[in-house]
């Protein structure tokens, strides 16, 4: 048993075998669709030789993996993290119009990490990110359906009747059918009303869109939780960030 562990842990029993764009994308090279292009594009060689196939495995450990004549190396061990957005931060590595990004507030070897589910530049609350990037694609992809819940406060005090009623059925707005899957009414006030949207979807904006329709500004968006995960349990403040356990990563 111990030698077994021995191995492991020397590389001796690596034989895992991963699709060539799982690894390249695992590697920080961009989503599976970016890497999927530099493959097809001839950039990628495989023990030396052009590789173009993208239903090839690689032998994670064995074979050697390159792109142009750099050799590239998958992370050793994976990161997770949580991360509380406040307002004026870019979901982006790098922006020539916007010099704030979320990867400011962490550490720099996070500097090349996958974001699970964006927010708007104007949008605060929970990120999800990782490097390993088709673990993100998983997470964020429609297929899936996790939740996202979000606290959202309006300028105008819109009807809540209406509001529950018009998100819960959809309806489509420039090409896009969008829908919520819940939505709870938290306050009313005098010139203002607050709700709670759960969606499962991940249009651009979305929920900013579906109140423009229906009259109401909003002025604060919060996202509280992705899935299982939540601000409150994590305990995040503001701008901070906390590491996952890989286990209750997935929603």
């Amino acid at each position: 048993m111990g030698e077994k562990i021995a191995k492991e842990k020397s590389g001796e029993n690596s034989s895992k075998e991963i699709r060539i764009n799982r690894f390249l994308a695992d590697c920080g090279l961009g989503s599976r669709r970016k890497v999927e292009e530099l493959i097809l594009s001839g950039k990628v060689k495989v023990n030396g030789a052009v590789e173009k196939n993208l239903s090839t495995k690689i032998r994670v450990g064995s074979d050697i993996v390159q792109v142009g004549n750099k050799k590239l190396d998958p992370p050793t061990e994976s990161v997770f993290l949580a991360l509380n957005k406040p307002k004026g931060f870019l979901c982006s590595h790098s922006d020539r119009f916007h010099s704030n990004t979320v990867f400011e507030l962490l550490p720099k070897k996070y500097g090349k990490l996958f974001i699970a589910g964006r927010l708007d530049l104007d949008s605060r609350g929970l990120l999800l990110l990782s490097d390993q990037g088709n673990l993100v694609q998983q997470i964020t992809h429609p297929s899936e359906g996790s939740e996202k819940e979000y606290e959202v406060l309006l300028e105008e005090e819109l009807d809540s009747k209406e509001v529950k009623d018009r998100f819960t059925k959809g309806f489509v707005d420039e090409g896009e059918f969008l829908k919520a899957e819940k939505v709870t009414s938290l306050v009313k006030g005098e010139g203002s009303s607050k709700f709670r949207v759960i969606l499962k979807q991940g249009r651009k904006r979305q929920i900013r869109r579906m109140f423009s329709i229906l009259g109401g500004r909003v002025i604060d968006l919060q996202r509280i939780r992705i899935g299982k995960l939540s601000l409150e349990k994590l305990k995040i403040g503001e701008g901070k960030f906390v590491l996952l356990d890989p286990k209750v990563w997935r929603p």
